[in-house]
């Protein structure tokens, strides 16, 4: 429990996700309240849809991270950035976020950088990226990445979290980097939540009839049907009745170019992770009836 006014600022903000999770710690009694210093945006939209939500001025936007200076930004108690996951998640091309590599993944240095230039720095400092952010091929990076911060006076604590664990019915695993200024603080990760919900429990009982993507033409074969996507012979999928009672993956779209949007997902399971780089084609659910 705290009780003081926790100055925030976040980067790569978003609509802002951390904040709707601080209103949530407030409400339940863990903070007494916080006060959002600033925000860094650079997409109009998202701009625009950060302060309808959080109800803030477009003046507290500092704008593009490469064009911030440190002696610029109010002091703060936390700072909160997701930087980019393009060039290190599975679903992009995998280009990196070497500090040299000009990459959108990159852009995560440029908190390390402001860390430095700031008269006086944040307490608390939160990174969040894509589970892939620890693999073999960008070990070596994180780890620079990791010392950098150590070298700035911060100890560190990171993991592996996902969103199933935590009462949420969907299979989606980020990294989190917890840097700590005070050396004697020791922080824990949350403990995982035993998880009875599933998909469905989450969805509309009416739902548009344009949000179907079937017909009523249905063919079975053994445990598997067979579907065709509305006004169309030439999209077709495939669905294990065995697969879809058990939750999970169940089907195939095998119209679709891509693996990951060529999966169907049984209701009475988990969802997926929704991709941002295909979404005219993604997540596709099977529901009953």
């Amino acid at each position: 429990m705290t009780n003081k006014i926790i100055k925030v600022g976040t980067f790569f903000s978003g609509i802002g996700s951390p904040e709707k999770a601080l209103e949530k710690l407030k409400s339940e009694g863990y903070i007494d309240d916080y006060n959002l210093e600033f925000f860094s945006e650079i997409d109009k939209d998202a701009i625009k849809s950060y302060c309808a939500i959080h109800n803030i001025n477009q003046e507290l936007n500092v704008g593009s991270i490469v064009n911030i200076k440190g002696k610029d930004l109010p002091y703060c108690d936390l700072w909160i950035g997701g930087f980019p996951c393009q060039d290190i998640s599975c679903a992009g091309k995998m280009k990196g976020f070497d500090i040299t590599s000009s990459t959108r993944s990159s852009l995560g240095w440029e908190m390390i950088r402001l860390l430095g230039e700031v008269e006086t720095k944040p307490k608390y400092v939160i990174f969040e990226n894509v589970e892939n952010i620890t693999s073999k091929k960008f070990k070596e990076t994180l780890n620079l990445f990791k010392k950098d911060l150590i070298d700035l006076g911060y100890t560190l604590y990171d993991k592996v979290l996902n969103a199933v664990d935590y009462e949420i019915p969907q299979t989606r695993k980020r990294y989190f980097l917890v840097a700590i200024l005070d050396n004697n603080h020791i922080f824990k990760f949350p403990e995982p939540i035993n998880n009875d919900l599933k998909f469905k429990d989450f969805m509309d009982s009416q739902v548009d009839e344009k949000y179907y993507l079937t017909n009523d033409e249905i063919k079975k074969i053994d445990n598997k049907m067979f579907f065709k996507k509305k006004n169309t012979d030439d999209i077709r999928y495939e669905v294990d009745l065995i697969k879809y009672k058990n939750g999970g993956v169940c089907g195939t779209d095998n119209y679709s170019k891509y693996h990951q949007s060529a999966r169907i997902f049984s209701e009475l399971g988990y969802a997926p992770t929704l991709t941002a780089n295909n979404t005219a084609d993604n997540t596709k659910v099977v529901v009953k009836g």
